[in-house]
Protein backbone atom coordinates (compact mmCIF):
# COMPACT_ATOMS: atom_id res chain seq x y z
CA UNK A 1 0.00 0.00 0.00
CA UNK A 2 1.18 3.50 -0.78
CA UNK A 3 -0.26 6.64 0.77
CA UNK A 4 -0.57 9.27 -1.92
CA UNK A 5 -1.61 12.13 0.31
CA UNK A 6 0.93 13.12 2.95
CA UNK A 7 -0.64 15.11 5.76
CA UNK A 8 1.09 16.51 8.78
CA UNK A 9 0.98 13.86 11.48
CA UNK A 10 -0.85 16.08 13.91
CA UNK A 11 -3.49 16.83 11.30
CA UNK A 12 -4.02 13.13 10.63
CA UNK A 13 -4.43 12.43 14.33
CA UNK A 14 -6.78 15.35 14.98
CA UNK A 15 -8.91 15.04 11.85
CA UNK A 16 -8.72 11.25 11.32
CA UNK A 17 -8.78 11.77 7.55
CA UNK A 18 -8.34 8.83 5.21
CA UNK A 19 -7.46 10.37 1.87
CA UNK A 20 -5.49 7.32 0.81
CA UNK A 21 -5.04 4.89 -2.03
CA UNK A 22 -4.76 1.18 -1.33
CA UNK A 23 -3.07 0.60 -4.67
CA UNK A 24 0.50 0.48 -5.87
CA UNK A 25 2.07 3.25 -7.87
CA UNK A 26 2.92 1.87 -11.32
CA UNK A 27 5.82 4.28 -11.92
CA UNK A 28 8.74 5.26 -9.70
CA UNK A 29 8.25 8.42 -7.67
CA UNK A 30 10.22 11.29 -9.11
CA UNK A 31 9.15 14.43 -7.28
CA UNK A 32 7.30 15.66 -4.22
CA UNK A 33 4.53 18.02 -5.27
CA UNK A 34 4.03 20.48 -2.42
CA UNK A 35 0.76 22.37 -2.80
CA UNK A 36 0.56 24.14 0.54
CA UNK A 37 1.48 23.65 4.18
CA UNK A 38 -0.39 20.37 4.62
CA UNK A 39 -1.17 19.06 1.15
CA UNK A 40 1.53 17.31 -0.78
CA UNK A 41 1.95 14.05 -2.62
CA UNK A 42 4.36 12.18 -4.82
CA UNK A 43 4.20 12.79 -8.55
CA UNK A 44 3.53 9.65 -10.52
CA UNK A 45 1.19 7.31 -12.37
CA UNK A 46 -1.13 5.56 -9.93
CA UNK A 47 -3.11 2.40 -10.55
CA UNK A 48 -6.67 2.64 -9.25
CA UNK A 49 -7.88 -0.80 -10.40
CA UNK A 50 -6.46 -3.27 -12.91
CA UNK A 51 -7.14 -1.13 -16.02
CA UNK A 52 -7.59 2.38 -14.60
CA UNK A 53 -4.67 4.72 -13.93
CA UNK A 54 -4.35 8.37 -12.96
CA UNK A 55 -1.41 10.73 -13.55
CA UNK A 56 -1.07 12.99 -10.53
CA UNK A 57 1.31 15.90 -10.08
CA UNK A 58 2.35 16.49 -13.69
CA UNK A 59 0.07 19.43 -14.41
CA UNK A 60 -2.53 21.45 -12.60
CA UNK A 61 -5.16 18.80 -13.38
CA UNK A 62 -4.93 15.03 -13.42
CA UNK A 63 -5.10 12.88 -16.53
CA UNK A 64 -6.77 9.47 -16.41
CA UNK A 65 -6.21 6.32 -18.48
CA UNK A 66 -8.76 3.55 -18.94
CA UNK A 67 -7.35 0.56 -20.86
CA UNK A 68 -9.91 -1.18 -23.06
CA UNK A 69 -9.73 -4.33 -25.14
CA UNK A 70 -8.87 -2.55 -28.36
CA UNK A 71 -7.79 0.95 -27.29
CA UNK A 72 -7.19 3.49 -24.58
CA UNK A 73 -9.55 6.13 -23.20
CA UNK A 74 -7.91 9.33 -21.97
CA UNK A 75 -9.91 11.55 -19.61
CA UNK A 76 -8.57 15.11 -19.43
CA UNK A 77 -5.18 16.11 -20.75
CA UNK A 78 -3.67 18.76 -18.40
CA UNK A 79 -2.98 22.32 -19.54
CA UNK A 80 0.17 21.82 -21.60
CA UNK A 81 0.96 19.61 -24.64
CA UNK A 82 4.46 18.86 -23.36
CA UNK A 83 3.07 17.65 -20.04
CA UNK A 84 0.47 15.69 -21.99
CA UNK A 85 3.23 14.06 -24.03
CA UNK A 86 5.13 13.11 -20.86
CA UNK A 87 2.03 11.51 -19.38
CA UNK A 88 1.15 9.76 -22.63
CA UNK A 89 4.64 8.25 -22.79
CA UNK A 90 4.11 6.81 -19.32
CA UNK A 91 0.62 5.59 -20.22
CA UNK A 92 2.02 3.85 -23.32
CA UNK A 93 4.31 1.83 -21.04
CA UNK A 94 1.14 0.48 -19.48
CA UNK A 95 -0.85 0.06 -22.70
CA UNK A 96 0.54 0.63 -26.18
CA UNK A 97 -2.93 0.37 -27.70
CA UNK A 98 -4.14 3.34 -29.78
CA UNK A 99 -5.80 6.24 -27.95
CA UNK A 100 -9.31 5.66 -29.26
CA UNK A 101 -10.96 8.45 -27.31
CA UNK A 102 -10.21 11.58 -25.33
CA UNK A 103 -12.96 12.84 -23.04
CA UNK A 104 -12.97 16.40 -21.73
CA UNK A 105 -14.79 16.67 -18.43
CA UNK A 106 -15.31 20.42 -19.03
CA UNK A 107 -13.99 23.49 -20.81
CA UNK A 108 -11.42 24.81 -18.32
CA UNK A 109 -8.06 25.11 -20.03
CA UNK A 110 -6.24 22.72 -17.66
CA UNK A 111 -8.46 19.87 -18.85
CA UNK A 112 -8.17 20.14 -22.65
CA UNK A 113 -5.20 22.27 -23.69
CA UNK A 114 -2.67 19.40 -23.40
CA UNK A 115 -4.58 17.20 -25.86
CA UNK A 116 -1.94 17.40 -28.66
CA UNK A 117 0.27 15.27 -26.40
CA UNK A 118 -2.27 12.42 -26.57
CA UNK A 119 -3.94 12.92 -29.93
CA UNK A 120 -3.55 10.33 -32.69
CA UNK A 121 -4.95 10.33 -36.22
CA UNK A 122 -8.11 8.38 -35.42
CA UNK A 123 -8.72 9.62 -31.87
CA UNK A 124 -12.29 10.73 -31.20
CA UNK A 125 -12.74 13.73 -28.90
CA UNK A 126 -15.79 13.78 -26.61
CA UNK A 127 -17.40 16.49 -24.49
CA UNK A 128 -20.89 17.53 -23.47
CA UNK A 129 -22.65 19.81 -25.94
CA UNK A 130 -22.56 22.65 -23.36
CA UNK A 131 -18.75 22.58 -23.70
CA UNK A 132 -19.14 24.72 -26.80
CA UNK A 133 -20.52 27.71 -24.88
CA UNK A 134 -18.01 27.34 -22.07
CA UNK A 135 -15.15 27.19 -24.55
CA UNK A 136 -16.44 30.23 -26.44
CA UNK A 137 -16.96 32.35 -23.33
CA UNK A 138 -13.58 31.59 -21.81
CA UNK A 139 -11.33 31.34 -24.85
CA UNK A 140 -12.88 33.85 -27.20
CA UNK A 141 -15.52 36.22 -25.86
CA UNK A 142 -13.86 37.00 -22.50
CA UNK A 143 -10.33 35.75 -23.07
CA UNK A 144 -8.48 39.07 -22.41
CA UNK A 145 -9.97 39.80 -18.99
CA UNK A 146 -10.08 36.17 -17.84
CA UNK A 147 -6.45 35.76 -18.85
CA UNK A 148 -5.35 38.88 -16.98
CA UNK A 149 -7.20 37.96 -13.80
CA UNK A 150 -6.43 34.26 -14.10
CA UNK A 151 -2.70 34.89 -14.27
CA UNK A 152 -2.96 36.89 -11.04
CA UNK A 153 -5.02 34.17 -9.39
CA UNK A 154 -2.44 31.53 -10.26
CA UNK A 155 0.53 33.80 -9.50
CA UNK A 156 1.82 33.08 -12.98
CA UNK A 157 4.17 36.07 -13.23
CA UNK A 158 5.44 36.01 -9.66
CA UNK A 159 9.09 35.10 -9.06
CA UNK A 160 9.60 31.36 -8.56
CA UNK A 161 10.61 31.98 -4.95
CA UNK A 162 7.08 33.24 -4.23
CA UNK A 163 5.16 30.48 -5.99
CA UNK A 164 3.60 28.25 -3.38
CA UNK A 165 0.70 26.70 -5.22
CA UNK A 166 -2.94 27.59 -4.99
CA UNK A 167 -4.85 24.77 -3.38
CA UNK A 168 -5.30 22.33 -6.26
CA UNK A 169 -1.86 22.27 -7.84
CA UNK A 170 1.50 23.93 -7.71
CA UNK A 171 1.07 26.25 -10.68
CA UNK A 172 -0.56 26.56 -14.07
CA UNK A 173 2.00 25.47 -16.69
CA UNK A 174 0.97 27.95 -19.36
CA UNK A 175 2.54 30.06 -22.06
CA UNK A 176 0.98 32.52 -24.47
CA UNK A 177 1.76 30.65 -27.66
CA UNK A 178 -1.46 28.78 -28.32
CA UNK A 179 -0.87 25.11 -29.21
CA UNK A 180 -3.13 23.43 -31.77
CA UNK A 181 -6.65 23.27 -30.36
CA UNK A 182 -8.00 19.72 -30.37
CA UNK A 183 -11.69 20.56 -30.47
CA UNK A 184 -14.36 17.94 -29.67
CA UNK A 185 -15.52 15.82 -32.59
CA UNK A 186 -18.44 14.21 -30.71
CA UNK A 187 -20.85 15.78 -28.24
CA UNK A 188 -23.03 14.19 -25.56
CA UNK A 189 -26.50 15.65 -25.97
CA UNK A 190 -28.46 14.14 -23.07
CA UNK A 191 -28.48 14.42 -19.31
CA UNK A 192 -27.32 10.80 -19.07
CA UNK A 193 -25.36 9.26 -21.95
CA UNK A 194 -23.89 5.84 -22.68
CA UNK A 195 -20.48 5.53 -24.31
CA UNK A 196 -18.83 2.34 -25.54
CA UNK A 197 -15.17 2.62 -26.48
CA UNK A 198 -12.64 -0.20 -26.89
CA UNK A 199 -14.88 -2.66 -25.10
CA UNK A 200 -15.39 -0.33 -22.11
CA UNK A 201 -18.90 0.79 -21.20
CA UNK A 202 -19.18 4.17 -19.50
CA UNK A 203 -22.04 6.31 -18.25
CA UNK A 204 -21.62 10.03 -18.82
CA UNK A 205 -23.80 12.34 -16.75
CA UNK A 206 -24.14 16.08 -17.33
CA UNK A 207 -23.51 17.48 -13.88
CA UNK A 208 -23.30 21.29 -13.65
CA UNK A 209 -21.20 22.55 -10.78
CA UNK A 210 -17.89 24.31 -11.14
CA UNK A 211 -18.91 24.83 -14.77
CA UNK A 212 -22.22 24.43 -16.59
CA UNK A 213 -20.65 21.91 -19.00
CA UNK A 214 -19.22 19.64 -16.29
CA UNK A 215 -19.67 15.89 -16.64
CA UNK A 216 -19.06 13.04 -14.23
CA UNK A 217 -18.07 9.66 -15.60
CA UNK A 218 -19.15 6.31 -14.14
CA UNK A 219 -17.42 3.04 -15.01
CA UNK A 220 -19.90 0.46 -13.69
CA UNK A 221 -17.77 -2.67 -14.14
CA UNK A 222 -15.05 -1.27 -11.88
CA UNK A 223 -17.27 0.82 -9.57
CA UNK A 224 -15.28 3.95 -10.45
CA UNK A 225 -16.63 7.50 -10.50
CA UNK A 226 -14.60 10.34 -12.00
CA UNK A 227 -15.77 13.52 -10.32
CA UNK A 228 -14.22 16.09 -12.69
CA UNK A 229 -14.04 19.34 -10.69
CA UNK A 230 -17.24 18.83 -8.71
CA UNK A 231 -15.19 17.33 -5.87
CA UNK A 232 -11.61 17.98 -4.76
CA UNK A 233 -9.99 18.06 -1.32
CA UNK A 234 -10.54 21.75 -0.79
CA UNK A 235 -13.54 23.98 -0.14
CA UNK A 236 -15.11 24.25 -3.60
CA UNK A 237 -14.59 27.34 -5.71
CA UNK A 238 -18.26 28.34 -5.76
CA UNK A 239 -16.97 31.62 -7.11
CA UNK A 240 -13.58 32.23 -8.69
CA UNK A 241 -11.96 35.65 -8.48
CA UNK A 242 -10.68 35.46 -12.05
CA UNK A 243 -14.33 35.87 -13.03
CA UNK A 244 -16.99 33.41 -14.08
CA UNK A 245 -20.60 33.07 -15.06
CA UNK A 246 -22.85 32.15 -12.15
CA UNK A 247 -21.87 28.87 -10.55
CA UNK A 248 -25.16 27.48 -9.32
CA UNK A 249 -24.42 26.07 -5.87
CA UNK A 250 -27.72 24.18 -5.77
CA UNK A 251 -26.86 22.41 -9.04
CA UNK A 252 -23.41 21.72 -7.63
CA UNK A 253 -24.55 19.87 -4.52
CA UNK A 254 -27.13 17.99 -6.59
CA UNK A 255 -24.27 16.88 -8.84
CA UNK A 256 -22.40 15.61 -5.79
CA UNK A 257 -25.57 13.69 -4.92
CA UNK A 258 -25.42 12.12 -8.38
CA UNK A 259 -21.93 10.84 -7.60
CA UNK A 260 -23.13 9.47 -4.28
CA UNK A 261 -25.97 7.62 -5.96
CA UNK A 262 -23.49 5.32 -7.71
CA UNK A 263 -22.04 4.22 -4.35
CA UNK A 264 -18.59 3.97 -5.93
CA UNK A 265 -15.71 1.93 -4.61
CA UNK A 266 -13.29 4.44 -6.15
CA UNK A 267 -13.59 8.19 -6.63
CA UNK A 268 -11.08 9.90 -8.92
CA UNK A 269 -10.94 13.65 -8.69
CA UNK A 270 -9.41 15.58 -11.55
CA UNK A 271 -7.24 17.40 -9.01
CA UNK A 272 -5.18 15.68 -6.35
CA UNK A 273 -5.40 12.14 -4.95
CA UNK A 274 -8.16 9.61 -5.53
CA UNK A 275 -10.23 7.91 -2.85
CA UNK A 276 -11.09 4.27 -2.24
CA UNK A 277 -13.65 2.60 -0.01
CA UNK A 278 -17.40 3.06 -0.27
CA UNK A 279 -17.92 4.23 3.31
CA UNK A 280 -15.13 6.80 3.22
CA UNK A 281 -16.28 8.14 -0.14
CA UNK A 282 -19.89 8.42 1.00
CA UNK A 283 -18.87 10.22 4.17
CA UNK A 284 -16.63 12.71 2.39
CA UNK A 285 -19.10 13.43 -0.41
CA UNK A 286 -21.95 13.84 2.07
CA UNK A 287 -20.04 16.43 4.09
CA UNK A 288 -18.90 18.15 0.91
CA UNK A 289 -22.40 18.54 -0.52
CA UNK A 290 -23.74 19.57 2.90
CA UNK A 291 -21.20 22.38 3.07
CA UNK A 292 -22.29 23.67 -0.34
CA UNK A 293 -25.96 23.49 0.64
CA UNK A 294 -25.20 25.18 3.96
CA UNK A 295 -23.74 28.20 2.15
CA UNK A 296 -26.59 28.23 -0.38
CA UNK A 297 -29.30 28.07 2.26
CA UNK A 298 -27.58 30.59 4.54
CA UNK A 299 -27.37 33.16 1.74
CA UNK A 300 -30.98 32.58 0.67
CA UNK A 301 -32.30 32.86 4.25
CA UNK A 302 -30.31 36.02 4.80
CA UNK A 303 -31.46 37.58 1.55
CA UNK A 304 -35.08 36.88 2.45
CA UNK A 305 -34.44 38.53 5.82
CA UNK A 306 -33.28 41.68 4.03
CA UNK A 307 -29.59 41.18 4.73
CA UNK A 308 -27.05 42.60 2.28
CA UNK A 309 -24.10 40.56 1.00
CA UNK A 310 -21.74 42.53 3.27
CA UNK A 311 -23.89 41.76 6.29
CA UNK A 312 -24.14 38.09 5.37
CA UNK A 313 -20.36 37.77 5.09
CA UNK A 314 -19.77 39.71 8.30
CA UNK A 315 -22.29 37.68 10.32
CA UNK A 316 -21.37 34.21 9.03
CA UNK A 317 -20.42 31.67 11.70
CA UNK A 318 -18.69 28.46 10.68
CA UNK A 319 -20.55 25.31 11.78
CA UNK A 320 -18.48 22.72 13.62
CA UNK A 321 -18.44 20.24 10.73
CA UNK A 322 -16.79 22.91 8.55
CA UNK A 323 -13.97 23.54 10.96
CA UNK A 324 -13.29 19.87 11.64
CA UNK A 325 -13.19 18.63 8.06
CA UNK A 326 -10.02 18.49 6.00
CA UNK A 327 -11.83 18.75 2.64
CA UNK A 328 -13.44 22.06 3.60
CA UNK A 329 -10.32 24.11 4.19
CA UNK A 330 -10.51 27.40 2.29
CA UNK A 331 -7.36 26.64 0.30
CA UNK A 332 -9.09 27.06 -3.06
CA UNK A 333 -12.63 28.36 -2.72
CA UNK A 334 -13.60 30.79 0.01
CA UNK A 335 -16.82 31.10 2.00
CA UNK A 336 -17.07 34.90 1.76
CA UNK A 337 -16.82 34.81 -2.05
CA UNK A 338 -19.34 31.98 -2.17
CA UNK A 339 -21.94 33.82 -0.09
CA UNK A 340 -21.70 36.85 -2.36
CA UNK A 341 -21.97 34.60 -5.41
CA UNK A 342 -25.18 32.93 -4.24
CA UNK A 343 -26.74 36.32 -3.43
CA UNK A 344 -25.74 37.79 -6.77
CA UNK A 345 -26.83 34.68 -8.66
CA UNK A 346 -30.36 34.98 -7.33
CA UNK A 347 -30.77 38.75 -6.88
CA UNK A 348 -28.12 40.44 -9.00
CA UNK A 349 -25.91 43.39 -8.09
CA UNK A 350 -28.50 45.44 -6.14
CA UNK A 351 -28.47 44.81 -2.39
CA UNK A 352 -31.87 46.39 -1.73
CA UNK A 353 -30.57 49.64 -0.25
CA UNK A 354 -31.77 52.68 -2.19
CA UNK A 355 -28.42 54.43 -1.81
CA UNK A 356 -26.88 51.70 -3.95
CA UNK A 357 -29.23 52.02 -6.94
CA UNK A 358 -26.85 54.45 -8.66
CA UNK A 359 -23.72 54.54 -6.48
CA UNK A 360 -20.93 56.99 -7.07
CA UNK A 361 -18.15 55.72 -9.26
CA UNK A 362 -14.95 54.72 -7.50
CA UNK A 363 -13.21 57.70 -9.08
CA UNK A 364 -15.73 60.28 -7.84
CA UNK A 365 -15.96 58.68 -4.39
CA UNK A 366 -12.16 58.80 -4.17
CA UNK A 367 -12.19 62.51 -5.04
CA UNK A 368 -14.77 63.28 -2.34
CA UNK A 369 -12.98 61.27 0.34
CA UNK A 370 -9.69 62.92 -0.56
CA UNK A 371 -11.33 66.33 -0.14
CA UNK A 372 -12.40 65.27 3.37
CA UNK A 373 -8.88 64.13 4.22
CA UNK A 374 -7.54 67.44 3.02
CA UNK A 375 -4.05 66.86 1.66
CA UNK A 376 -1.75 64.24 0.17
CA UNK A 377 0.52 64.39 3.22
CA UNK A 378 -2.42 63.66 5.52
CA UNK A 379 -3.54 60.81 3.26
CA UNK A 380 -0.06 59.24 3.33
CA UNK A 381 0.00 59.66 7.09
CA UNK A 382 -3.31 57.77 7.38
CA UNK A 383 -2.07 54.97 5.10
CA UNK A 384 1.03 54.51 7.22
CA UNK A 385 -1.05 54.61 10.39
CA UNK A 386 -3.39 51.89 9.03
CA UNK A 387 -0.45 49.64 8.12
CA UNK A 388 1.16 50.17 11.53
CA UNK A 389 -2.11 49.15 13.20
CA UNK A 390 -2.39 46.06 10.92
CA UNK A 391 -5.52 47.51 9.30
CA UNK A 392 -4.22 46.37 5.95
CA UNK A 393 -7.52 46.42 4.07
CA UNK A 394 -8.11 50.02 5.10
CA UNK A 395 -4.53 50.89 4.16
CA UNK A 396 -5.11 49.39 0.71
CA UNK A 397 -8.39 51.24 0.27
CA UNK A 398 -6.81 54.54 1.28
CA UNK A 399 -3.98 53.85 -1.16
CA UNK A 400 -6.52 53.19 -3.87
CA UNK A 401 -8.11 56.58 -3.13
CA UNK A 402 -4.67 58.11 -3.39
CA UNK A 403 -3.97 56.60 -6.81
CA UNK A 404 -7.29 57.82 -8.19
CA UNK A 405 -6.24 61.34 -7.24
CA UNK A 406 -2.51 60.99 -7.95
CA UNK A 407 -2.22 58.14 -10.48
CA UNK A 408 1.53 58.53 -11.02
CA UNK A 409 2.63 59.17 -7.46
CA UNK A 410 5.49 56.77 -6.67
CA UNK A 411 5.18 57.05 -2.90
CA UNK A 412 1.47 56.15 -2.94
CA UNK A 413 2.18 53.26 -5.32
CA UNK A 414 4.84 52.02 -2.92
CA UNK A 415 2.43 52.24 0.02
CA UNK A 416 -0.32 50.51 -1.97
CA UNK A 417 2.10 47.73 -2.84
CA UNK A 418 3.11 47.40 0.82
CA UNK A 419 -0.55 47.24 1.89
CA UNK A 420 -1.28 44.45 -0.57
CA UNK A 421 1.84 42.54 0.48
CA UNK A 422 0.68 42.81 4.09
CA UNK A 423 -2.71 41.46 3.05
CA UNK A 424 -0.99 38.56 1.29
CA UNK A 425 0.94 37.67 4.46
CA UNK A 426 -2.26 37.57 6.48
CA UNK A 427 -4.22 35.64 3.82
CA UNK A 428 -4.60 31.86 4.17
CA UNK A 429 -6.31 31.33 0.83
CA UNK A 430 -3.62 30.71 -1.83
CA UNK A 431 -5.62 32.23 -4.68
CA UNK A 432 -6.23 35.46 -2.79
CA UNK A 433 -2.58 35.53 -1.70
CA UNK A 434 -1.42 35.20 -5.31
CA UNK A 435 -3.77 37.97 -6.41
CA UNK A 436 -2.63 40.38 -3.68
CA UNK A 437 1.03 39.70 -4.44
CA UNK A 438 0.60 39.95 -8.21
CA UNK A 439 -0.98 43.39 -7.96
CA UNK A 440 1.58 44.47 -5.36
CA UNK A 441 4.46 43.46 -7.61
CA UNK A 442 2.93 45.19 -10.62
CA UNK A 443 2.48 48.41 -8.62
CA UNK A 444 6.09 48.32 -7.47
CA UNK A 445 7.21 47.39 -11.01
CA UNK A 446 8.88 44.22 -9.82
CA UNK A 447 7.02 42.39 -12.60
CA UNK A 448 5.71 43.61 -15.96
CA UNK A 449 3.25 40.97 -17.22
CA UNK A 450 2.75 40.54 -20.94
CA UNK A 451 -0.59 39.00 -21.88
CA UNK A 452 -0.16 38.96 -25.64
CA UNK A 453 -1.26 35.72 -27.27
CA UNK A 454 0.46 34.13 -30.24
CA UNK A 455 -2.05 32.18 -32.29
CA UNK A 456 -2.42 31.28 -35.95
CA UNK A 457 -5.25 30.08 -38.15
CA UNK A 458 -3.53 26.68 -38.38
CA UNK A 459 -3.54 26.29 -34.60
CA UNK A 460 -7.29 26.92 -34.37
CA UNK A 461 -8.35 25.15 -37.56
CA UNK A 462 -10.55 22.71 -35.62
CA UNK A 463 -12.55 25.39 -33.83
CA UNK A 464 -15.92 25.90 -35.55
CA UNK A 465 -15.96 29.01 -37.71
CA UNK A 466 -19.23 30.10 -36.14
CA UNK A 467 -17.32 30.70 -32.91
CA UNK A 468 -15.21 33.34 -34.65
CA UNK A 469 -18.22 35.08 -36.17
CA UNK A 470 -20.04 35.17 -32.81
CA UNK A 471 -17.05 36.94 -31.29
CA UNK A 472 -17.19 39.73 -33.87
CA UNK A 473 -20.06 41.51 -32.09
CA UNK A 474 -18.15 42.56 -28.95
CA UNK A 475 -15.06 43.31 -31.06
CA UNK A 476 -16.80 45.98 -33.08
CA UNK A 477 -15.43 49.45 -32.37
CA UNK A 478 -18.65 51.47 -31.75
CA UNK A 479 -16.92 54.80 -32.37
CA UNK A 480 -15.67 53.76 -35.79
CA UNK A 481 -19.05 52.20 -36.54
CA UNK A 482 -21.03 55.37 -35.79
CA UNK A 483 -23.45 56.21 -38.63
CA UNK A 484 -22.35 53.09 -40.55
CA UNK A 485 -24.83 50.73 -42.22
CA UNK A 486 -23.00 47.89 -43.96
CA UNK A 487 -24.28 44.42 -44.84
CA UNK A 488 -21.74 41.70 -45.63
CA UNK A 489 -22.47 38.11 -46.52
CA UNK A 490 -19.88 35.35 -46.22
CA UNK A 491 -19.80 32.24 -48.37
CA UNK A 492 -17.30 29.82 -46.81
CA UNK A 493 -16.05 27.84 -49.76
CA UNK A 494 -14.50 24.80 -48.05
CA UNK A 495 -17.37 24.06 -45.64
CA UNK A 496 -20.39 25.40 -47.53
CA UNK A 497 -21.36 27.54 -44.52
CA UNK A 498 -22.96 30.95 -44.81
CA UNK A 499 -22.82 33.88 -42.41
CA UNK A 500 -24.15 37.41 -42.43
CA UNK A 501 -22.82 40.46 -40.58
CA UNK A 502 -24.88 43.66 -40.51
CA UNK A 503 -23.36 46.83 -39.03
CA UNK A 504 -26.22 48.98 -37.73
CA UNK A 505 -26.68 51.31 -34.77
CA UNK A 506 -23.08 50.69 -33.67
CA UNK A 507 -23.58 46.95 -33.24
CA UNK A 508 -22.79 43.94 -35.43
CA UNK A 509 -25.71 41.59 -35.95
CA UNK A 510 -24.43 38.09 -36.70
CA UNK A 511 -26.51 35.44 -38.47
CA UNK A 512 -25.95 32.13 -40.25
CA UNK A 513 -27.41 33.40 -43.53
CA UNK A 514 -27.23 36.37 -45.85
CA UNK A 515 -29.46 37.89 -48.51
CA UNK A 516 -28.43 38.39 -52.09
CA UNK A 517 -29.01 42.16 -51.84
CA UNK A 518 -26.27 42.63 -49.21
CA UNK A 519 -23.73 45.33 -50.04
CA UNK A 520 -20.87 42.87 -50.27
CA UNK A 521 -20.73 39.08 -50.71
CA UNK A 522 -17.41 37.51 -49.72
CA UNK A 523 -16.22 34.08 -50.84
CA UNK A 524 -13.36 32.78 -48.72
CA UNK A 525 -12.12 29.54 -47.19
CA UNK A 526 -12.30 29.10 -43.42
CA UNK A 527 -8.54 29.12 -42.80
CA UNK A 528 -8.05 32.42 -44.64
CA UNK A 529 -10.91 34.09 -42.79
CA UNK A 530 -9.63 32.87 -39.41
CA UNK A 531 -6.23 34.31 -40.33
CA UNK A 532 -7.81 37.68 -41.15
CA UNK A 533 -9.70 37.70 -37.84
CA UNK A 534 -6.54 36.76 -35.92
CA UNK A 535 -4.53 39.41 -37.81
CA UNK A 536 -2.05 36.83 -39.08
CA UNK A 537 -3.24 37.61 -42.58
CA UNK A 538 -4.39 40.93 -44.05
CA UNK A 539 -7.70 41.37 -45.83
CA UNK A 540 -5.97 43.36 -48.60
CA UNK A 541 -3.38 40.64 -49.06
CA UNK A 542 -6.04 37.93 -49.24
CA UNK A 543 -7.89 39.93 -51.92
CA UNK A 544 -4.69 40.45 -53.90
CA UNK A 545 -3.79 36.75 -53.79
CA UNK A 546 -7.28 35.66 -54.82
CA UNK A 547 -7.93 33.72 -51.61
CA UNK A 548 -10.74 36.13 -50.81
CA UNK A 549 -13.11 37.16 -53.57
CA UNK A 550 -15.59 40.01 -53.36
CA UNK A 551 -18.85 40.51 -55.15
CA UNK A 552 -19.45 44.21 -54.53
CA UNK A 553 -17.26 47.15 -53.55
CA UNK A 554 -13.78 46.16 -52.31
CA UNK A 555 -13.36 49.48 -50.53
CA UNK A 556 -16.56 48.93 -48.57
CA UNK A 557 -15.30 45.52 -47.45
CA UNK A 558 -11.95 46.96 -46.35
CA UNK A 559 -13.82 49.66 -44.46
CA UNK A 560 -15.94 46.94 -42.85
CA UNK A 561 -12.81 45.00 -41.82
CA UNK A 562 -11.28 48.09 -40.19
CA UNK A 563 -14.22 48.45 -37.79
CA UNK A 564 -13.17 45.52 -35.63
CA UNK A 565 -10.50 45.58 -32.93
CA UNK A 566 -8.18 42.70 -32.24
CA UNK A 567 -7.38 42.10 -28.57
Amino acid sequence: MRIILYLLLSLIISCNDNAQSNTDNSAPFSEIIHIDDDFYFEKGIYQVVDNVYVAIGYGLANSILIVGDTGNIIIDTTEDPELGKQINNEFKKISNLPNEAIIYTHSHVDHWRGAPGFYEDDTKIYAHTTFQKGFFDQNNLLRPILTERGMKQFGHFLPDSLKRGHGLGFTLNFDFEQPPVIYPTHFFELQTNKLSVGGVELEIQHSPGETDDQIIIYYPEKEVVISADNYYMRFPNLYTIRGTSYRDSKSWYKSVDAMRSYQPQYLISCHGPFLSGKEDIEQRLSIYRDAIQFIHDYAVRGANAGKTPDELVEEFEYPAFFLENYDLQEKYGKVSWSIRNVYNGYLGFFDGRAVNLEPLSDKIRAQYIYELIGSKDRLIEEINKANDLAKYQWAAELSDIGLFNFPNDKEIKKLYSLSLENLSLAEKNPIARNYYLSEAYELSEKISPSLKYTVSAEQVKNIPLGTFFEAMGPRLDPVKARNKFIRVGFNITDSDEKFGVVIRNQVAEISNFYKNDYDVIVSVDSKTWKGIILRTESAAGAIASGKLKIDGESLMFLQFSSLFVND
